[in-house]
């Protein structure tokens, strides 16, 4: 017996096809991973590449040094001009500008507020175009106090980061388990193990970041609160992709929520440095919304956490809705088949078979 039967002959006796009837499919599943690897760099890195602020809110005491400081930064910064020293240390606390500068008596009593928490990359953006601001006034900052520190046990900033990527991927999974089950367990059984799962996760993540670690400073309750809106909105949302793209929505999904969404959602690099399209598409994607809300709620007394809670939201009602419709439209076409194989015509020879 020749090589080539025996081959054969294991290929039949073992139960798979041939490699040659499989090789696209193969060749698909190499081409995903290089596309996901690929995207996950390209943009977690080539983001950090060459960061350059766009109308990054900052403070200016003075209506004259404020028109300086207006025309000298053009779009780079959306100058806001405070009343007195009071009103800029406001804006800075009340997250409606991530620096302010206040022009002193002399050329060398200047004072830069900043407001740490909004991220390394934004503050030192701040810091470098204020500080220009000033010499261009022939003057220099001798000042500097952070109004909004970051947590002790988060020097570095990047708790959020962890916190918000933990918590997608956790939900990714989950939804990606609930889905491989198929026709094991019912969907409305899967979606309610999903979001319990999801909610788990969410706790879990809040109280080893809160009270375990002391990395975030918000309240315990109101991280939970955010994280569950996350992790149940990226777990459904998945639920729902796969469900109407079939298996290409793992590809999708993770494009989304755990590439696009982490890397554009101000965690690693501050949204006011992004290109305006990017940071647009962060903030409307669950893991952008979830870190604004943490930062909101840790740092600034919620400010800016509503309309992240109101897109989380949007996220699981659509994601809800979009499940329905398409076990809907599943369910009808799967009577109207039973009923078309009911009513089909016998045949003689079926008769005699």
């Amino acid at each position: 017996m020749s090589n080539e039967s025996i081959t054969n002959n294991a290929s039949k006796s073992d139960g798979f096809p041939p490699v040659r009837r499989i090789l696209p499919v193969l060749i698909t599943q190499v081409l995903v991973a290089m596309t996901v690897a690929g995207a996950f760099a390209g943009l977690y890195i080539g983001l950090q590449k060459a960061p350059s602020p766009h109308h990054l809110p900052v403070a200016v005491v003075g209506s004259q040094v404020a028109d300086a400081a207006a025309g000298a930064l053009g779009d780079r910064a959306d100058v806001r001009t405070a009343g007195s020293p009071s009103d800029a240390r406001d804006l800075v606390r009340s997250r409606d500008a991530v620096a302010a500068l206040v022009p002193g008596n002399g050329s060398d009593d200047w004072t830069l507020y900043t407001a740490g928490a909004e991220g390394r990359s934004a503050t030192t953006a701040a810091t470098t175009m204020l500080s220009g601001v000033a010499a261009g006034a022939g003057a220099s900052v001798t000042r500097t106090q952070d109004l909004v520190p970051l947590a002790t046990n988060d020097a570095q900033g990047i708790a959020g980061f962890y916190l918000v990527f933990g918590t997608t991927l956790a939900a990714f999974i989950l939804a990606q388990v609930m889905n491989s089950l198929g026709t094991l367990a019912r969907l409305r059984t899967r979606i309610v193990v999903t979001v319990v799962g999801s909610l788990a996760a969410a706790a879990v993540v809040a109280v080893i970041a809160g009270p375990i670690d002391g990395a975030v400073p918000a309240s315990t309750g109101a991280v939970v609160v955010v994280l569950s809106l996350l992790a149940v909105a990226v777990s459904l949302s998945t639920t729902a992709i796969t469900s109407i793209v079939g298996p290409m929505g793992v590809i999708v999904s993770t494009l989304l929520f755990t590439t696009l969404g982490n890397a554009t959602s101000g965690a690693t690099i501050s949204t006011h440095l992004l290109p305006p399209v990017l940071a647009t598409v962060g903030q409307a994607l669950p893991p952008g919304a979830a870190f604004g809300a943490v930062t909101g709620f840790s740092y600034f007394d919620g400010a800016g956490a509503t309309g992240a809670l109101l897109t989380l939201g949007a996220w699981i009602l659509a994601a809800a809705a979009a499940l329905s419709v398409a076990h809907r439209v599943r369910t009808g076409a799967a009577r109207r088949r039973d009923v078309a194989a009911i009513a089909a015509p016998v045949t003689p020879a079926a008769v005699v078979a």
